[in-house]
């Protein structure tokens, strides 16, 4: 396997890396994550949350045995080039980056959204979509996030305490005032004894799970992984700070899910018919206005503009940076990869980064349908972790077998269409990966990137359970096996990317 990477010298102690797993993870899915559980699962909700925070912690407990070997920058983005090879890890480079171009977007419709309900009228939302001049207004606010990337970096260095210090509050504010709110209303009770909660069940719980956004909501739970080379002892730390970050954000979740779910009039969810009809465009601020709670109102549109603002740029500026890295080692056009001599970044990685993000954005109706989208990138994602794992500590297999079967399983919650569209864009950009890499020759571009293809295709075309499981067992089986990781590592670039 190698020697283990030696760290330099780390300043990160466990509390800040917790703080920064667990800030990451407070973006614009708190806005409307309580509404979508309560329709999906009703009061299952809360047993969704549970579901999630557990897979998520599986996943973070799969890359700390990968962290604790190799303690690298980007660890959550490399995990499957340490492992195996720089060739196989592309499928899952490739989704990492995507995922985060695409947040870009999801980010610039949840500021839009909240400002038309805070507008009051259908100019900007109309049917439970952003209309033409919605998506207009999004793509100024896209671009606003491009100028921040070209000259305000010293500018967001200096807010960013403030950014962060509103994260935080905003979304605690709320849950209290949100319960007062709901202690007033006599039928407070009433709304987790509907009768339409009968619909619900334990299945809703799952569906919720991608379908909510709770994934999306959690997604920030890695960081603490990709700083573990500046982590004080990582081994220790990275798992601790993922598991107390995902902790304590679990709870604030739940606790907004109650909340958002006492507060809203008895009367207003019975003409709705339960929960699965209730569809506010903004649900917090909606339920803020609704309650007459203008001080609240005015702290969720502040929110909603700066807190996915902050993420949105701060994406733009990590996607474009992972497009140079890619291009630079050959992964992508290299054209890419050349350098603003006054700035010292990419100007081209960035607009072509920005060009995807607003071409996603006109083609999604609203955020929750980007979410979707943009989980199915992230659970792809995720799957590099036990594979990584299994294939660098063979004791744990079994346990990294059961990961990725549960992230196989999870995958078919996503809406065919929306897996296609998943499948199709990681297709095609293996294809152009493929071009440019002629040279690596053909047959090592189909032993090692083709069989993940195929296992994510066959998932979108077979989506039944059994085959699902089988299938998943059979292809962890057969790329953490000893022969085939040897095999990628005699013919991969796997001491290159260690440093």
């Amino acid at each position: 396997m190698g020697a283990e990477y030696t760290p330099k010298k780390s300043n990160v102690s466990l509390l800040s890396a917790t703080m920064l797993s667990a800030t990451c993870m407070v973006g614009s899915g708190w806005l409307f994550s309580a509404q979508l559980s309560a329709k999906i699962a009703g009061n299952w909700a809360f047993l969704a949350w549970v579901l999630a925070a557990i897979l998520v912690l599986l996943v973070g407990m799969c890359l700390s045995k990968v962290v604790a070997v190799y303690p690298v920058r980007g660890a959550t983005t490399r995990s499957s080039s340490l492992s195996h090879n720089g060739i196989f890890g592309m499928p899952f480079a490739f989704a990492n980056w995507f995922g985060i171009m695409v947040v870009i977007a999801t980010e610039a419709q949840a500021t839009t959204q909240y400002l038309s309900a805070a507008s009051g009228s259908a100019v900007l939302m109309e049917h439970g979509a952003l209309t033409y001049t919605g998506k207009l207004l999004a793509l100024f606010i896209l671009f606003i996030y491009l100028v921040i990337n070209y000259y305000g970096v010293k500018l967001l260095a200096r807010v960013n305490n403030v950014v962060t210090v509103l994260k935080i509050f905003v979304p605690i504010f709320t849950v209290i005032i949100f319960l007062i709110a709901g202690l007033d209303h006599t039928g407070i009770t009433n709304n987790f004894h509907l009768e339409t909660n009968d619909a619900f069940g334990p299945t809703s719980a799952i569906w919720a799970i991608i379908g909510a956004g709770l994934v999306y909501s959690f997604n920030g739970f890695q960081v603490s992984a990709s700083f573990a080379s500046e982590i004080k002892n990582p081994k220790r730390n990275v798992p601790l700070s993922i598991i107390l970050s995902v902790i304590v954000i679990m709870i604030l979740y739940m606790a907004l899910q109650y909340a958002f779910m006492s507060a809203v009039p008895h009367d207003v969810l019975v003409k709705s018919g339960g929960w699965q009809g209730l569809n506010f465009s903004s649900p917090l601020l909606n339920l803020a206005m609704l309650l007459g709670l203008n001080f609240v109102a005015i702290l969720l549109i502040a929110d909603s503009v700066i807190s996915p603002s902050a993420t949105g740029y701060t994406y733009l500026g990590a996607s474009s940076r992972m497009l140079y890295a890619m291009a630079a080692e050959g992964q992508m056009p290299r054209w890419i990869a050349k350098l603003d001599p006054i700035y010292n970044f990419s100007k081209r990685s960035m607009l072509v980064n920005w060009v995807l993000a607003a071409i996603v954005l006109f083609n999604a109706d609203s955020w929750a349908a980007l979410m979707v989208v943009v989980t199915g990138y992230h659970v792809i994602g995720y799957m590099a972790a036990p594979i990584s794992m299994g294939a660098i500590s063979p004791k744990t297999r079994i346990f990294g077998l059961i990961v990725f079967v549960i992230l196989s399983l999870i995958m078919m919650t996503i809406p065919l269409h929306d897996l296609m569209l998943v499948n199709a864009t990681l297709t095609v950009l293996l294809v152009i990966y493929a071009c440019v890499q002629h040279k690596v020759g053909l047959q090592k571009l189909l032993l090692f990137i083709l069989p993940f293809i195929l296992y994510l295709w066959l998932l979108y075309f077979v989506p039944k359970i059994w085959f699902v499981i089988v299938i998943s067992i059979v292809f962890y089986i057969l790329i953490t096996s000893k022969r085939y990781v040897a095999m990628c590592k005699e013919h991969g670039d796997t001491d290159r990317v260690i440093e």
